[in-house]
């Protein structure tokens, strides 16, 4: 892995040099640019939970483990990582028939999995062309149900997830420009995949035969931002089965309230594990496949004063049961977990070009067991659990 990166950084270097060496003073500085970040984060856990790379990516609390009367997972568990820290280069060139065109490669630390912490992994790879009426971009980039105008800002770079859809595509996008913008997308999975009976994987939507597909609309500007849209995701489970149709919408706002921002977002959806939320499928009474709905909502009040910033960060999401009954083994994250509530509050100090942010989250589970009815979550006789998270982050932006 260190050979291969050595051998990447090497090439994108000379592609800078290349890229400057060709200016002239008749000829625009196209080239690519380097930023980023450094971040180390010190985090404490007062249980264990379900996370993502030793610990860093917090999901929601782990459920009772109770043996001879005593909870096992009510250890505390404590860590240090740097692995969020991240390498971006920014690249501009010629046009392109008359639209500008740029690009981005984007990699961080964070690994593939927790055998690959530290690893060198991709997060965006896109080639951008756009006019004074329309932006397309091609290649690896945000879901569009992670709106880049409406997100949370906490530290914790889970950044609001289960609450929040989270997941990086590699896709087809056109956004147009004005009061009312339109944003379609056609796109696949990769990094982030829905799970099912072969584990997480984009085979299931490979081999359904077509791409997922996301219209928005989005209106205003600084001081009020508003939008929705819906998404249509289409799986094949297993080779024999057949597809199973998926939908999802999102609603969300943004405003300025004297000197702070509010934030807020509902998402509802079916089967939506590849966005890092609570649900997944399972086999039906038919012999086909099922997929349970999810209801999330959060919200977020931010604001700050010269070289102090604060935040609030609020979030629930709820498990709506599945749409027919469930005949066998469920697939997902966190497929029988009722709900989830997380109340996080942060703070921040910066001056140039470094920032050290404080924050606790406070996050509690309901977990639960599919119901008599084979639809429904039951929570009856099993107790919620809560987590607190108490973090220090240290960002070096360059």
């Amino acid at each position: 892995m260190k050979k291969q990166l050595s051998v990447l950084l090497i090439a994108l270097l000379g592609l800078t040099f290349y890229g400057y060496g060709q200016s002239t003073e008749t000829e625009p500085n196209f080239g690519i640019k380097w930023g980023g970040f450094v971040k180390v984060d010190y985090m404490f856990d007062s249980r264990q939970t379900v996370t993502a790379r030793e610990g860093h990516f917090l999901l929601f609390p782990a459920a009772e483990n109770i043996v001879n009367g005593k909870d096992l997972n009510a250890q505390a568990n404590f860590n240090i990582l740097a692995v969020q820290t991240r390498l971006k280069g920014t690249i501009t060139g010629p046009d392109f028939f008359g639209m500008k065109t740029s690009g981005v490669i984007e990699g961080a630390f964070f690994g593939h999995s927790d055998s690959d912490i530290n690893g060198f992994r991709l997060r965006h790879a896109f080639v951008k062309l756009s006019n004074d009426k329309i932006n397309i971009i091609m290649g690896q980039y945000w879901h569009p149900m992670f709106v880049t105008a409406v997100f949370p800002g906490t530290y914790s770079f889970n950044t609001g997830v289960p609450f929040q859809p989270f997941a990086r595509n590699p896709q087809f996008r056109i956004e147009t420009k004005g009061n009312v913008r339109f944003t379609g997308v056609i796109f696949s999975e990769r990094d982030f995949a829905s799970r099912g009976p072969i584990g997480t994987t984009s085979k299931y939507v490979r081999d359904a035969g077509m791409p997922q597909l996301h219209a928005q609309l989005q209106f205003g500007g600084k001081e009020f931002l508003g939008g929705f849209g819906a998404n249509l995701k289409t799986l094949r489970p297993a080779l024999g089965a057949d597809n199973i149709t998926n939908t999802a919408f999102i609603g969300y706002m943004k405003t300025k309230l004297g000197a702070a921002t509010f934030k807020l977002e509902g998402v509802y959806g079916e089967n939506m594990s590849d966005l890092l939320s609570i649900s997944g499928m399972a086999l039906d009474t038919s012999g086909g496949y099922t997929s349970n709905k999810t209801f999330s909502v959060w919200g977020e009040l931010s604001g700050g004063k010269d070289s102090i910033e604060w935040g609030l960060f609020s979030g629930y999401t709820k498990n709506d049961g599945y749409k027919d009954v469930v005949a066998g083994p469920i697939y997902g994250l966190g497929g029988t977990v009722d709900n989830v509530f997380r109340v996080a509050p942060r703070l921040g100090w910066k001056s140039g070009k470094m920032k050290i942010g404080v924050e606790l989250e406070y996050t509690s589970a309901q977990y639960g067991a599919l119901a008599s009815n084979g639809k429904d979550i039951d929570t009856s006789g099993i107790n919620s659990v809560s987590n607190v998270r108490a973090s220090v982050s240290a960002i070096y932006g360059f």
